[in-house]
């Protein structure tokens, strides 16, 4: 460990506290889950699973578990879980978030507090932004693979993103760029690139975070301000300069995880830095710093253009058809959003912006005939008439996710492989004989 990171870690806690992290670092880090609780409950999973699931305390759909290669395990592929750890869960339980309030994650890869954010908003939306555009590209493979359904995916600047939404969220996500301090025990390329140099250059990008993110809130909307480090600087000290330009107030934490938690430090008193919540890992997961603002001032509102656009006559015709012809149902509602034929949750304005995804691609037309896409296999599977139901452990599941034909006694044209009742892929059927379409970059590893 750093010698100075151990030196502030000793002055910031009490000297039981401290020899607890130190011996913390001498333990294997544990391993979750959280589930796609839009696809499975905890019933559903435990009744299914063949490794050891033992439920997390308080976070509603979350395991530990010992299963060392879970991101090769079938049900992983199709979606119903998302590997996570536990104390990164918290972030997005921290406000009461009503079905239909719009929410922007404005870090958002690699995706896991997105889907946590997403499973609470079936109503409204998530728009899951990252500016690295490598990490955006992870998102949306993440977002795709559980068959999230109310999320659009960006990689914008904060500063970008400030010009198009104002006064329009209900509740914004920071979960910052930072150190990684709460990532040591596990992690040693955070351990070796820290330095006080990364962490004054990276508290000046926090800094434009929450400045940008002061215009997109509504008036009494929420900001959760997160990172999985320890270090003032980053943290109250971050809040407090805040707060010192803006007229927003620290409120409490529901009080359920105050035992898993130690309380903020406070820095001057005139601030109740005190109720933000800290994770060691001599308490709860890895660590995290979590703090929630409430906006008590107004900024200009301004209206949001509705950049879908409606199907022509001859596209909707031959997506009628398709609908018709492969599934059960055909209420949908579909959009073009820049030339992708999208399914929307619910009728919403999306304005004109550059995306990586908006909600779920439904697929698209070539030569007169229209092409499922794989992220609606994954999110509405289900209503395919077509399907072929296999066992997590059936040999032609694997062979499946490796990207071979299969066989299986389902009618001719695209189908859904569903495991154990859940859409993992699709396929295209001739005379018993599958080909496969589950996309290459997906495909099962041996590694």
């Amino acid at each position: 460990m750093p010698e100075e990171f151990l030196k502030e870690m000793k002055e910031l806690l009490t000297e039981e506290e401290y020899k607890k992290l130190l011996d913390s670092y001498l333990e294997k880090p544990k391993r979750s889950i959280k589930l796609q609780l839009d696809k499975i409950s905890s019933k559903e999973l435990e009744q299914i699973v063949s490794f050891q699931l033992k439920s997390i305390p308080m976070i509603d759909g979350s395991y530990y578990i010992e299963e060392e290669k879970i991101g090769n395990h079938p049900y992983h592929h199709a979606g119903l879980f998302y590997v996570q750890e536990s104390s990164a869960m918290l972030p997005p339980l921290l406000v009461p978030l009503k079905s239909s309030f719009k929410v922007l994650d404005l870090c958002a890869s690699p995706g896991g507090k997105t889907l946590a954010l997403s499973n609470q908003v079936p109503n409204g939306f998530v728009l899951a932004n990252e500016i690295n555009y490598n990490r955006a590209k992870k998102l949306l493979s993440n977002v795709e693979r559980l068959g999230l359904k109310n999320v659009v995916v960006s990689s914008m600047s904060s500063k970008s993103l400030k010009n198009i939404y104002q006064e329009y969220f209900d509740v914004i996500l920071i979960d910052a760029p930072c150190s990684g301090e709460g990532m040591f025990r596990k992690d040693e390329t955070a351990r070796r690139k820290w330095s006080k140099e990364k962490i004054d250059e990276l508290s000046q990008i926090q800094k434009e975070l929450l400045e940008d993110s002061v215009s997109m809130l509504k008036e009494n909307g929420y900001l959760i301000y997160s990172t999985c480090t320890f270090n003032k600087k980053e943290n109250e000290e971050q809040i407090i300069d805040f707060l010192s330009k803006h007229s927003f107030e620290i409120i409490d934490i529901p009080s359920k995880f105050d035992s898993i938690t130690n309380q903020g430090v406070i820095i001057k008193k005139e601030y109740s830095t005190d109720k933000a919540r800290r994770c060691y890992p001599f308490l709860y997961g890895e660590g995290q710093f979590m703090i929630v603002i409430q906006k008590k001032e107004k900024t200009e509102y301004k209206n949001i253009e509705d950049n879908l656009t409606n199907l022509s006559n001859e596209e909707m015709k031959i997506v009628t058809t398709f609908m018709k012809e492969n599934l059960k149902r055909n209420d949908y509602i579909i959009k073009k959003c820049q030339n992708n034929i999208v399914i929307l949750p619910h009728s919403i304005l999306i304005p004109k912006m550059t995306l990586l995804s908006c909600f779920v691609k439904m697929g698209e037309i070539e030569k007169e005939r229209f092409i499922p896409h794989h992220q609606f296999v994954k999110a509405y599977g289900i209503d395919f008439i077509n399907k072929l139901s296999l066992s997590f452990d059936d040999n032609r599941t694997i062979c499946y996710l490796k990207g071979e034909e299969i066989e299986g006694d389902v009618e001719d044209g695209y189908g859904v492989l569903m495991v154990d009742g859940y859409p993992l892929g699709l396929f295209k059927a001739k005379n018993k004989k599958l080909k496969n379409h589950y996309p290459k970059g997906l495909r099962y590893q041996n590694n």
